[in-house]
């Protein structure tokens, strides 16, 4: 079976099956200006039974396209309305070439206006034209010895190739022999355990706790929750402004104290806000170095 590109597929064939009428169809679309028309799926399904129609009575896309512009007498068919939709177009087009006759079915066509052929037709008709103007090539056909040669190389291929499973396997002993080579040869080194202070937990993460145990301690947010608490129910938007503010707020604070926190162990203060005694004696407290890391945590969650 020989195929072309549908923008080479001829419009003066008279398509034969699904493929050829598809290709047909685009062709007529291309020439009429119908690419970039938005038309849903039941537009589309009218415009292809009409077509399906004119082609089996033989028309091909020329055809069509004469028709769409002509009536059988010569007389100039009408242009195409704005909004009007394809399948009503073509519709309005083609109903000057039903046959006319009285006793006529309704299924009865005038001859197209230009006579189609089958692709067959027109591809021998092509090469014969090549070929007389020598610029045809037909393909040599190989030799008994060349099907030969063929067929073996077509089986050593075969049997060279593997399967998925196998190259997967393959993948992961080539992966692990590659990690095998990386190891080190010799007696293993035994490595020391890190020293205790690289296993407490860090400073920043003792401040951030201070922080939240302050947020949380606030007496703006405490006398609310236990309101809300004894009433069982949740806040106003009122109430929840306030403990947002109380919250910001609270944060604030341990910010400034944890910077006069920091500034009192660097320069030797006595005099503290409250705020920041309250931090400095949390990451007194929770930043002990001898401390293991799951005592740290616990003194963490239990602080007040």
């Amino acid at each position: 079976m020989v195929r072309i590109a549908d923008q080479e597929w001829p419009s003066t064939v008279v398509p034969a099956d699904a493929r050829e009428r598809a290709q047909s169809t685009g062709v007529l679309v291309r020439r009429m200006g119908w690419v970039s028309e938005r038309l849903t799926r039941e537009e589309r399904d009218d415009v292809e039974r009409q077509l399906e129609f004119w082609y089996s009575h033989g028309y091909c896309p020329d055809a069509l396209l004469i028709a769409m512009s002509a009536l059988p007498d010569g007389t100039r068919q009408r242009p195409r309305r704005s909004g009007e939709k394809p399948g009503d177009f073509l519709r309005s087009r083609m109903k000057g070439w039903f046959a006319d006759e009285s006793d006529a079915a309704m299924t009865e066509v005038r001859e197209p206006p230009r006579q189609g052929q089958t692709f067959e037709a027109w591809l021998a008709n092509r090469r014969k034209q090549a070929a007389d103007e020598g610029t045809y090539q037909r393909r040599s056909r190989l030799t008994e010895t060349g099907q030969q040669a063929r067929a073996e190389a077509r089986s050593i291929a075969a049997s060279r190739r593997k399967d998925p499973l196998a190259r997967v396997r393959e993948s992961e002993r080539r992966r692990a022999a590659a990690l095998e080579s990386l190891k080190v040869v010799g007696e293993a080194v035994e490595v020391p355990p890190p020293p205790a202070e690289t296993r407490a937990t860090p400073r920043m993460v003792a401040s951030f706790a201070g922080r939240q145990a302050l947020a949380a301690h606030s007496p703006q947010v405490l006398r609310i929750v236990e309101r809300l608490r004894t009433e069982k129910r949740g806040p106003s938007p009122a109430e929840l402004a306030v403990l947002r503010n109380a919250v910001r707020d609270a944060h604030h604070h341990a910010g400034l104290g944890t910077l006069e926190a920091a500034s009192a162990e660097v320069n030797d203060v006595d005099s503290l806000t409250p705020d920041g005694q309250w931090i400095k004696d949390f990451l007194a407290r929770a930043a002990d170095d001898r401390l293991p890391l799951d005592a740290t945590v616990r003194l963490l969650h239990s602080m007040r």
